[in-house]
């Protein structure tokens, strides 16, 4: 092992003893090695806090590792590692300092070459994440444009009946296929298509239901968290608020009813909080009939979501609640 016996009371801390592997290592000879300052193997690459702090630990008496750019005496530069360590006497006072060089060109060549490979894959990473989330949000682009156009065509289907029943039950449908191509539509706009944009979502919907009704007719009152839920609940979560939502605008205030509509969508301790309340006329609570869709439809998502689902009399008006395991995070969307 390269190996240099410095004696730190000697000015500059002067080498004093050279083996032959330094020699070797170095090129330099033995006259051009002792009484010189051990940093003769420095140059201009060298980093100066690494000089600074073996200088450092020389002054103090202290051991020091260390890993520098070394120069030859024909000025070509290798890796190396450097060891110094104190060397005391029985009496316990500091004589010499031991420095131990070892050539780690090829350690640190090794690690460059893997540094220029992980990030030859990382760049490779990045470039199929970006293909794929173009992938994706030109998937989200067809999907909704696909339930637009399905909700028009029932839409068209329905206007030509004649059944008032059957054309109500059609109407829903282009509602519900609507509220999913809006979902869709959002995923699409959204920088990320791995979130969906739950408060977004939920302010459009309840602003185009309300501006069904008459001008001043329903209040509306919005407390949402901005929050990104996983996109694959989008869809059971757009059927869900639609359901809730519609409901309360179609029932609460019926023949020209004033009143006041508030939705709630925050964070809860086991994951995501849903509530949609009004103070109109109030709900039947007891468990859904068969003929009751919409609310067999939201019992039906509710399950599927794994929530647990709470109606409450609120005198006047219904309070409904959700409270499901859905990962929630408070998200800034572009």
């Amino acid at each position: 092992m390269p190996a240099l016996l410095i004696d730190p009371h000697e000015s500059g801390s002067a080498i004093v003893f050279a083996n032959d592997a330094f020699r070797h290592l170095t090129g330099y000879g033995v006259d051009e090695v002792v009484g010189q300052s051990w940093n003769l193997v420095a140059g201009p690459e060298t980093g100066r806090n690494t000089l600074a702090a073996v200088d450092g630990a020389l002054r103090c008496g202290e051991g020091h590792d260390d890993e520098l750019l070394i120069y030859r005496k024909d000025g070509t530069s290798l890796w190396g590692s450097l060891t110094l360590s104190p060397v005391r006497d029985g009496d316990g006072r500091l004589r010499l300092f031991s420095l131990v060089l070892c050539d780690i060109s090829a350690k640190r060549q090794a690690e460059r070459l893997l540094e220029e490979q992980v990030e030859h894959r990382t760049q490779e990473l990045q470039t199929a994440l970006e293909q794929k989330t173009a992938l994706l949000h030109e998937v989200e682009h067809r999907v909704k444009n696909s339930l637009q156009m399905t909700a028009s065509l029932v839409l068209l289907k329905a206007r030509r009946l004649q059944n008032p029943e059957a054309r109500k039950v059609l109407q829903e449908i282009a509602e519900r296929v609507s509220a999913l191509a809006t979902a869709h539509r959002l995923l699409y706009a959204s920088g990320d298509v791995s979130r969906f944009n739950i408060r977004d979502f939920a302010s459009e919907l309840a602003g185009e239901l309300v501006m069904g009704l008459p001008k001043g007719q329903v209040n509306l009152n919005l407390d949402i968290q901005p929050l990104g839920v996983p996109a694959s609940k989008a869809a059971a979560l757009a059927l869900l608020l639609n359901e809730l939502v519609g409901n309360a605008v179609k029932h609460a205030f019926p023949d020209g009813r004033r009143g006041r509509l508030t939705i709630e969508i925050g964070r809860a301790e086991n994951g995501l909080r849903i509530a949609v309340e009004d103070d109109g006329v109030g709900l039947d609570h007891a468990p859904p009939s068969e003929g009751s869709f919409g609310k067999t439809l939201i019992a039906m998502l509710v399950q599927q979501l794994k929530g647990q689902l709470t109606w409450q009399d609120m005198e006047p008006g219904t309070r409904a609640e959700i409270v499901m395991p859905v990962d929630a995070e408070e998200t800034r969307f572009e």
